[in-house]
């Protein structure tokens, strides 16, 4: 194999949380007045960073400020984090890629707190070596800036590393730090846009640690 570094997304890749949102979402869109949108167009749509994308679906920023809209959507979804469940064949994949000696991290745009409860939550932190979430942050910078951190103290190639994701904004953050990526359908983003990326794109993560395993 030849990744040595696996980076994990968490919301969309490991934790299959498309529906919750798209719920949560259209609560605070029929509050304000606004179209439902589907799943299939959300998916299209997502994007960061997420100020943009509530702005194409239909919120308006003179009216209210994003962070009312941003704390809205985040306590609901703390508020029901519990009714979700990992991604198919996640956990196993996880297992089976730790009994290979091979370093894992999970990097995400969620709080540092947050993501450290979520992720004890499905009991995974036997297998993961480096949880990674927003802390100390410089505004505008998010996982890029994370994502730098973790490389920094991993001690290994870049070359040898990988993130692993479900939408546009895995792909940027593989870019800016010079790593491979690979992507796969079950979480916030469409085809189309994954495939566009020019990265490998698979439906699920068991076709995933496949391809992984034969690199």
């Amino acid at each position: 194999m030849k990744y040595n570094h696996i980076i994990w997304d968490w919301n969309g890749t490991l934790l299959n949380d498309l529906r919750l949102c798209v719920t949560i979402l259209n609560l605070s869109l029929e509050k304000r007045s606004i179209p439902a949108i589907t799943i299939e167009d959300y998916k299209k749509k997502f994007l960061f960073p997420i100020k943009s994308f509530y702005e194409n679906i239909g919120f308006d920023f003179e009216k209210e400020s994003f962070e009312d809209s941003n704390v809205e959507f985040h306590k609901n979804f703390e508020k029901n984090f519990k009714t979700l469940a990992l991604q198919p064949y996640a956990k196993e994949t996880i297992s089976s890629i730790k009994s290979l000696k091979i370093t894992q991290s999970i990097l995400s745009a969620t709080m540092q707190n947050k993501l450290v409860e979520q992720v004890s939550f499905f009991s995974l932190e036997p297998f993961i070596d480096n949880i990674v979430g927003l802390q100390n942050t410089p505004s505008g910078f998010g996982k890029e800036y994370e994502g730098r951190e973790l490389l920094s103290y991993v001690e290994v190639p870049l070359e040898e590393t990988i993130i692993i994701g479900d939408s546009m904004l895995d792909f940027n953050v593989s870019k800016a730090l010079g790593i491979d990526c690979a992507l796969v359908l079950n979480g916030h983003n469409d085809y189309e846009r994954l495939k566009n990326t020019g990265s490998p794109v698979f439906k699920n993560i068991r076709d995933l640690f496949s391809w992984l395993k034969q690199t």
